[in-house]
């Protein structure tokens, strides 16, 4: 066969004709000591490039082969079909392989199996000795064949712009390179990812599907750590090794236009000195080539970086080929503002052109895929996890995960980690051990955690910003000078501890980048607030701290963290507190017809709520209008004033004894706690719930009560608390609670008792698992049985 990449050649057909085709170009030369090399590497900068000659499908019908005369390399040759006609690109191709090579052949030799053209590397100029033989080749070599820095640049250009095998792999590797700076291991959390950690997102399949239509600009939106670039990190993963699509992973955090970022990358990474305007004609001929798509994958885009939306906005236009695309990973509010014209009704040019995918939090299909990931590092949740939507959220995967994998005992092979399926003070407790807060520009932290506090407690604030600062910590920048300097704000920046962005209220704010590190910080200030409050005035101080976790992410755990804390390092907190929260016991509160609400849900941003006559709510964002319909009895019902009991399925979940002064034997507060917080009729997911748990299996029953199903497994944190107090406690201890539970107790305690008595039967703690078995058959399937008929199926 001659034809070089047809399906029909054979591995065994193409080396024949190859070596046939080296013999006749190289006839005065020993055929012994000739070889060839089908494939061979050479460095662009830092770029290890491979050029393969094997046949295949190609628009370039010639192979590019390494050539060595006695173990030294002699001749790049490429061969291509009979009688095709040889160029000038074939012999700047050529020249530009064997400059790069180093040691550097000293020939390039271009043939059709008819004719042979001989090229001199170092000056490019054709070779014609007077007789052809060993002596002149010897004195081509002598000659030294040194490359000025004009021909190197030379020789890249060409490679870079015509041949799409090389600029694709040079594109992956920088890639690739700018992943691995960001990557490290589990105990480096200030880096955005950890090695062999990511969660396969269905946003990334979507961003394919739409790269293989027609769109070229691409907008990935979610929240302040929703993953965003997680996504991007999966994209470069998956197209690795595909021939249509090459994904170019770019952070956009310095204000420098694309163009200019673009060549200052390539001429670091590739030792190639363009400058801006070179790289645009680069990007323009690929954008225009028969050959893959480019994907530029821009990260941390905001608003401010308006060089940047130039760029974009000149990529996307007509003056560039449909060859380059563009996809970008933006906050909820810096899509609005750039897809928007400023009266806030009509699209932007970029808007017109983009297509918006949203990145919501985990959905079911995900969560069991993240499952199957934390499965190969040994780790899996309890049942009840998979209705948490906290734990939906990337960066709280990670941080738990870390957890887990970095403790200890985690390096007995044999071991399987077991986590929490309602995540506790365990992550503030994991941040504390990590963190150097002494240290700057960690120590910055706490004064960062001051004015998010303060901003939290701003009741002039807009109600965008107040519902931000409950799903993730922000802070408006006006606040955070208040506290921090520029040039210290600038190196928390640096540090990656904080990042800019734009409220959708349109201010200018900080999201804190650890939100586990600045929920530690915060609780150290609400242990402050209860020192000096909690005796003097229990009443205002309880008010002041579920005041205060109902306006941030985390609240309620940061909240009961400060209580523990407290009570440990300033035996600060008083009974009266505590009872003052006791008392604030959840109220049914009917959605009355013309209420108007706002909300914040994951993957869908802001959300008007408004509850019609007929008791439909009517949710009112981006996309349009989506209607509820109403219950049975035509009126939703929500429950105010949740935080004093959340806050305390927390702390019912730590020993807790109260000292008396001339009083031995302290008594303990906890049990009487998970007998309070334990009996009330209602599931407590928690002030963060969202959507993503509606399937959750419940049982209801009359008088307003409602229990989890055994089914559904542990979602609430007094239920965990439950698990927890078993675990700990002698079996005195625990008879002794069980038979006070059973006393004092209301119906709802009785599911929360079974659920925990499930899962303490599993544990890997013979004795106790026995006496839990026992229970639940025993004692309490027949109160099940009495005062929950139909709950034991």
């Amino acid at each position: 066969m001659s034809d070089l990449d047809s399906h029909n050649t054979t591995e065994t057909q193409f080396e024949a004709q190859l070596r046939t085709s080296i013999l006749h170009a190289f006839p005065w030369l020993p055929s012994r000591g000739i070889t060839h090399q089908d494939s061979f590497t050479f460095k662009v900068g830092h770029a290890d490039v491979v050029v393969n000659a094997q046949p295949r499908t190609s628009v370039r019908a010639r192979a590019d082969v390494l050539v060595s005369f006695q173990g030294k390399p002699l001749a790049v040759f490429e061969l291509k079909r009979p009688k095709e006609k040889l160029t000038e690109d074939d012999n700047q191709q050529g020249l530009s392989y064997a400059r790069m090579l180093h040691p550097r052949p000293p020939l390039v030799v271009i043939s059709n199996s008819e004719v042979v053209r001989f090229l001199a590397t170092d000056t490019g100029e054709p070779w014609l000795p007077e007789t052809k033989g060993e002596e002149s080749l010897a004195t081509l070599i002598d000659r030294g064949v040194r490359v000025a820095k004009a021909d190197l640049k030379n020789a890249v250009d060409t490679l870079m712009g015509f041949n799409p095998d090389i600029w694709v792999q040079a594109i992956r590797q920088i890639s690739d390179e700018g992943l691995r700076e960001m990557t490290g291991g589990w105990d480096e959390p200030l880096l955005p990812f950890a090695e062999d950690f990511l969660l396969p997102r269905r946003a990334t399949a979507s961003l394919l599907h739409a790269l293989s239509q027609q769109s070229r600009l691409l907008s990935l939106e979610g929240g302040p750590l929703s993953g965003k670039s997680s996504v991007l990190r999966e994209l470069c993963l998956q197209t690795s090794a595909l021939e249509n699509l090459v994904v170019f992973y770019l952070d956009a955090q310095a204000d420098v236009p694309l163009f200019e970022r673009l060549a200052l990358i390539l001429s670091d990474a590739l030792e190639w000195p363009i400058e801006g305007e070179e790289a645009q004609r680069w990007l323009r001929g690929v954008s225009r080539a028969n050959g893959p798509t480019l994907v530029i994958a821009v990260d941390n885009l905001q608003s401010s970086n308006r060089s940047m939306w130039r760029s974009i906005e000149t990529v996307t236009s007509n003056l560039f080929g449909p060859n380059v695309k563009i996809v970008l990973a933006l906050d909820d509010a810096v899509a609005d503002q750039a897809f928007m014209s400023n009266n806030k009704i009509s699209q932007s040019a970029l808007g017109r052109r983009s297509r918006r995918l949203e990145l919501a939090p985990l959905d079911e299909e995900e969560f069991t895929a993240a499952e199957h990931v934390f499965a190969k590092h040994r780790i899996t949740f309890v049942s009840g996890a998979q209705h948490s939507s906290t734990l939906r959220t990337p960066w709280l995967l990670r941080a738990i995960t870390a957890e887990a994998v970095t403790a200890p005992e985690h390096q007995n092979l044999a071991l399987v980690a077991a986590l929490s399926p309602v995540p506790g003070l365990e992550i503030l407790e994991y941040a504390r051990s990590r963190f150097d807060v002494t240290r700057s520009p960690l120590n910055h932290y706490r004064e960062l955690a001051q004015a998010i506090l303060e901003d939290g407690q701003d009741s002039s604030r807009s109600y965008q910003l107040k519902l931000e600062l409950m799903q993730a910590f922000v802070v408006r920048r006006t606040v955070a000078l208040k506290h921090l300097s520029g040039d210290e704000l600038r190196a928390m920046m640096e540090a990656g501890l904080i990042r800019e962005a734009r409220s959708s209220s349109g201010e200018n704010i900080y999201v804190a980048r650890i939100p586990e590190l600045m929920a530690s910080e915060l609780s150290n200030l609400f242990v402050e607030r209860i020192a000096a409050d909690a005796r003097k005035n229990p009443e205002e101080a309880s008010d002041w701290l579920c005041g205060a976790a109902a306006n941030m992410l985390l609240g309620d755990l940061i909240a009961a963290d400060a209580l523990l804390t407290a009570a440990h390092r300033h035996r600060a907190v008083s009974l009266q507190l505590i009872a003052r929260l006791r008392g604030r016991e959840p109220v049914a509160k009917p959605l009355a017809p013309g209420s108007h609400s706002a909300t914040i849900l994951p993957g869908v941003g802001l959300v008007d709520v408004v509850v019609r006559e007929d008791g439909a709510m009517v949710l009112r964002h981006r996309r349009g209008e989506t209607v509820i319909d109403p219950e049975e009895d035509g009126v939703g019902t929500t429950y105010s004033d949740m935080h004093p009991y959340q806050i305390l399925s927390y702390l019912a979940g730590y020993p807790i004894a109260v000292e008396f002064d001339q009083v031995d034997g302290a008594p303990r507060l906890d049990p009487d706690l998970l007998i309070a917080v334990g009996s009330l009729p209602l599931v407590m997911q928690g002030s963060n719930s969202n959507s993503v748990t509606n399937s959750l299996l419940t049982h209801s029953f009359g008088n307003n009560l409602t229990t989890v199903c055994h089914r559904a497994g542990i979602v609430e944190q007094i239920t965990w608390s439950l698990v927890s107090f078993f675990g700990r406690e002698p079996p005195a201890m625990r008879q002794q609670f069980l038979d006070e539970a059973l006393a004092e107790g209301g119906p709802a305690i009785l599911a929360r008792l079974d659920l925990a008595l499930r899962q303490s039967a599993s544990s890997a703690d013979r004795e106790l698992a026995a006496w839990a078995q026992n229970v639940r058959a025993t004692i309490l399937r027949p109160r099940l049985n009495e005062q929950l008929a139909g709950y034991l199926h």
